[in-house]
């Protein structure tokens, strides 16, 4: 029904290939853990006879129309089915795009774009967890199609499939383990407990003995303060036997790192999910107070790769590489300040291109006892620098075989 691109095959084309050369519909499916993207790029000059589009240019009337109508064959023209699962695109993008060496494609801000030059880049997202197969028909081809190329990017090996609109469907299956990220085990508390006014008891004790002589002597003429003095007795002593004060044991160099790192990589996991009630949730376990919602506001943008709602890098490595404290790090409320670094590695494949960004951070961090487990509660940044690497990877068929000779009579 359909065949299956080999690995080298897929990986003698790491350079890339001129866009003219690829054809005018191109396909590609990305199945990350939480997330299942639909993705095309489209030539619109292979439309320009059909649509009957006039002039060189799209001027900025037609470019909506484009759109529109590009939406229209997309999602009426690609059927996906999961198995045991209800599959529903809730986010679509589209755009005018221009591909770029660096970033792979940045939006087409020109006002008017030469047909010859006019690629759309169009994306359909599902906020579905932990897909392991899929099953797709591909029934949109453009004038003249003859083939479509289908590379699928997951957490297992690169793959695609060459379609041809009389061999249009596809079966995926993931290889590999299909383990879901999930949040790191943080350290728990521990708490020393003591009743440091139990000396106080002797005092009450004092109290009460005073006021027993006086009694003894005076009897029914003892003053009124004696009975006052018995009773602040009592209340002492019962007070300092009751009184208990709790304090939070700060972990030490090795087990303040264990902390750290399994905080960080909490909160990066967050924005392993795409439905946004999911990451709030999930970052709240992490990270606490006023700044929880700052977290959440700027990792969500530094994550996305256009902002217009791009897909998200997902981080799949941090390495700590320094955890210390800082000079009157103890908090008197039961906390503690470090300094950190650390690097985060992520990736994300977008229509074709994977992005790879490593990041390296230094910050103050504030932790706090909340909750029986630890939060961090501030985040101050001292340093930040971003690494961006874009690499292509295009599946082009094989050479079509050559006909077989007619039979000599």
């Amino acid at each position: 029904m359909f065949r299956r691109l080999s690995l080298p095959i897929l990986c003698v084309f790491l350079a890339g290939a001129p866009l003219a050369a690829q054809e005018a519909v191109r396909g590609f499916v990305s199945v990350e853990p939480f997330e299942f993207r639909l993705e095309a790029l489209v030539k619109v000059s292979a439309y320009r006879e059909s649509w009957r589009l006039e002039g060189e240019s799209i001027g900025p009337g037609e470019k909506q129309a484009v759109l529109d109508n590009l939406l229209t064959l997309f999602e009426s023209g690609v059927n996906v089915t999961v198995p045991g699962k209800d599959l529903v695109f809730t986010e679509r993008s589209l755009r005018f795009i221009v591909p770029d060496a660096e970033k792979g494609f940045l939006t087409d801000e020109r006002e008017s774009i030469p047909v010859e030059e006019a690629l759309v880049g169009l994306t359909l997202s599902s906020a579905l967890v932990g897909v392991t197969a899929f099953d797709l028909e591909w029934l949109w081809f453009a004038p003249g199609q003859e083939r479509l190329v289908l590379e699928i990017a997951s957490r297992g090996k690169p793959s695609a499939r060459l379609l041809t609109p009389s061999e249009n469907e596809a079966v995926w299956k993931l290889e590999g383990d299909a383990t879901l990220p999930a949040l790191q085990s943080v350290p728990g508390l521990r708490r020393e407990s003591s009743r440091p006014l139990r000396p106080l008891v002797f005092g009450g004790l004092l109290m009460l003995a005073v006021a027993a002589v006086v009694v003894v002597r005076r009897k029914t003429k003892s003053p009124a303060w004696v009975g006052w003095l018995m009773v602040g007795g009592i209340g002492l002593g019962v007070f300092a036997l009751r009184y208990e004060r709790v304090r939070v044991i700060l972990p030490a160099d090795a087990a303040a790192e264990d902390l750290v790192y399994a905080l960080l990589r909490n909160t990066y996991h967050a924005f392993d999910f795409r439905d946004e009630s999911a990451i709030y949730d999930t970052l709240e376990k992490s990270v606490s107070g006023p700044l929880l919602e700052k977290v959440y506001l700027e990792m969500r943008a530094s994550l996305e790769l256009e902002n217009t709602g791009g897909p998200r890098v997902r981080v799949y490595e941090i390495a700590l590489r320094e955890c210390r404290g800082v000079p009157g790090g103890e908090l008197a409320s039961g906390g503690f300040r470090t300094r950190a670094e650390w690097v985060t590695i992520g990736e994300v494949t977008h229509w074709g291109h994977t992005h790879e960004r490593t990041n390296r951070y230094e910050a103050e961090i504030t932790l706090v006892a909340l909750d029986e487990t630890w939060k961090i509660s501030g985040l101050e940044l001292l340093n930040e620098e971003r690494m961006q690497k874009v690499s292509r990877q295009i599946a082009d068929p094989p050479a079509a075989p050559a006909p077989a000779p007619n039979p000599v009579p």
